[in-house]
């Protein structure tokens, strides 16, 4: 059963209804709109897979609707295919300038269009994957250090500019050197995917959660503020502690840090949670944490 839902964009009500056919005819979900307005509300409410968008509209035309779906949805993510009447080289050079992924002529079979949808489908799955394979941790499956930097100054830069605040909780596991030196790699191994597992249960979905290199891990974590973070920390922490590797119990220490604190830069961020951190292992070697 094919499970992509389809956005189907036309004011032609009988163009709208035979491509609808076609489409659910071989197991597509599919929705219709007859504006461009219409089409722009519903892909906030809806995860769409691909769209066929009509050009010629009254009020917005096909190319001014896709470079307004552009303006949140990259090619990778959304495929975006005109239906037709009109080839010329003027046409499809301002199709693909406005974020057009292909044309289809109305004219053309249906066993064309369904094709072209294939195709573009197929592409755009294997783009997201490359895409969630760059920025994804092999032996953790949280995301890496090089999504984690991208996230952060993104974050910091909204922040800036609109006043929002995020926080961010930097931790650094106890004891995978002696595992890993007393058990083997494989139990340290066991030790990361354990800690992530339980600590993504804690986290909300709007919560990032990172490996930055060996056993230290980032939370980032949106619309939080500092005793929001020291709350996060806590909950993963005390989650941690009834996890047992071989006959080794498990435990982080961690460090905070809020954007409203009012950062120079997101790299002084970064620096002050790791700063808390280490601060916060020191402690523990002392027995005061």
């Amino acid at each position: 059963m094919i499970e992509e839902k389809i956005l189907i964009v036309d004011d032609d009500a009988s163009e709208l209804r035979q491509n609808t056919e076609v489409l659910t005819g071989v197991g597509y979900e599919v929705i219709g709109c007859k504006s461009g307005a219409e089409a722009i509300e519903c892909l906030s409410k809806e995860r769409i897979a691909l769209v066929l968008l009509d050009v010629n509209m009254p009020g917005m035309n096909g190319y001014d609707v896709c470079l307004q779906i552009r303006k949140h949805y990259p090619l990778d993510d959304l495929p975006i295919i005109f239906l037709t009447n009109r080839e010329d080289a003027a046409s499809v050079t301002q199709g693909f300038q406005s974020g057009a992924s292909d044309f289809v002529q109305k004219s053309a079979a249906s066993s064309i269009l369904l094709a072209r949808i294939g195709v573009h489908l197929r592409l755009s799955r294997s783009l997201r994957n490359l895409r969630e394979i760059s920025l994804t941790d092999d032996l953790t499956g949280c995301y890496n250090r090089r999504h984690a930097i991208c996230s952060l100054r993104e974050h910091f830069s909204e922040s800036k500019r609109y006043g929002t605040h995020f926080s961010i909780v930097y931790f650094d596991l106890n004891g995978l050197k002696k595992v890993n030196d007393q058990y083997g790699h494989l139990a340290g191994d066991l030790l990361l995917r354990s800690v992530v597992t339980t600590t993504k249960k804690l986290l909300r979905e709007s919560d990032m959660l990172f490996r930055m290199g060996g056993d230290e891990f980032m939370v980032l974590c949106p619309d939080t503020d500092l005793k929001g973070s020291y709350v996060c920390a806590e909950r993963m922490q005390n989650a941690v502690k009834s996890l047992t590797i071989v006959d080794q119990a498990v435990g982080f220490a961690y460090g905070v840090a809020s954007s409203a604190e009012d950062y120079k830069d997101m790299d002084e961020m970064l620096r002050s949670a790791d700063s808390s951190m280490y601060e916060c292992k020191r402690k523990m070697r002392e027995g005061r944490a």
